[in-house]
């Protein structure tokens, strides 16, 4: 007999934490200013991130290196998990063969994926996962300003997923933030909760990116007071269903 699912386990994720590129890819061939940018990692996504995974007593996944080097919160098969161009700009390094590509991507892309996957399966086990996947967004791209503070991704398809960002969105509202759903992308296309989506029952695994606007996770303080209150909406939606859970 399947288990219940009731008890809710928490993973969390952090798929552009870093700017690093191996050495012996030498920089990608790319300017150090490109590297340090937006477009080589999720600035500010790391500190808060770690911070939810210690409040709720789990281990982070982080990745290791750029997302240029090859972008995990992407499929393998998709055109741009190793980017061949970056604002215009062809990236020398990435001029792979079909043969390079796939090494590149055994070494850099599927030891994070598999630990990843380990832990919802274990989570979904246990009870039910909730996977917080936290990243970062530009303030300003193409000339658009976006204005909110924090983005909750979620597959509008799942009534579970709508109910858990309704309640956390609240939460954040009430703390300050203006908060909007599945902006400055949709929660529903091509990543990594995508891709755990269609492995996992709704019943057994949820899963939400967390953007937030590199406006305030630039600074220090800033992370600070997006973990702060980050932490609080995770932790009042937790013990929501740890009551539900005592009272069953």
């Amino acid at each position: 007999m399947r288990k219940q699912s009731s008890r809710p386990v928490v993973v969390v994720s952090c798929e552009h934490a870093s700017p690093r590129v191996p050495a012996p890819l030498r920089g990608l061939g790319l300017p150090a200013d490109v590297l340090r940018s937006h477009r080589a990692f999720d600035v500010g996504a790391l500190p808060v991130a770690r911070r939810l995974a210690a409040a709720c007593g789990v281990g982070l996944v982080a990745g290791t290196w750029s997302r240029l080097v090859a972008d995990l919160n992407r499929s393998a098969h998709h055109p741009a998990v190793i980017a061949r161009r970056v604002d215009g700009r062809a990236v020398p390094g990435n001029r792979l063969s079909a043969a390079e590509r796939s090494a590149r991507l055994s070494q850099y892309w599927q030891p994070y994926r598999d630990e990843v996957e380990r832990r919802v399966a274990r989570a979904s086990r246990d009870g039910f996962c909730v996977h917080f996947s936290v990243h970062s967004f530009v303030e300003r791209l193409g000339g658009v300003e976006r204005r909110n503070d924090i983005g909750l991704l979620f597959d509008p398809h799942r009534p579970r997923e709508r109910a858990v960002a309704t309640l956390l969105r609240e939460r954040l509202v009430q703390a300050g933030w203006s908060v909007r759903f599945n902006f400055p992308y949709f929660g529903n296309t091509d990543g990594l909760t995508s891709f755990l989506r269609a492995r996992h029952r709704a019943a057994d695994y949820l899963g939400f990116e967390v953007e937030l606007n590199q406006r305030v996770a630039r600074t220090a303080d800033g992370q600070r007071r997006l973990a702060r209150d980050l932490v609080a909406a995770v932790r009042a939606y937790l013990s929501g269903c740890m009551r539900t859970t005592a009272s069953t």
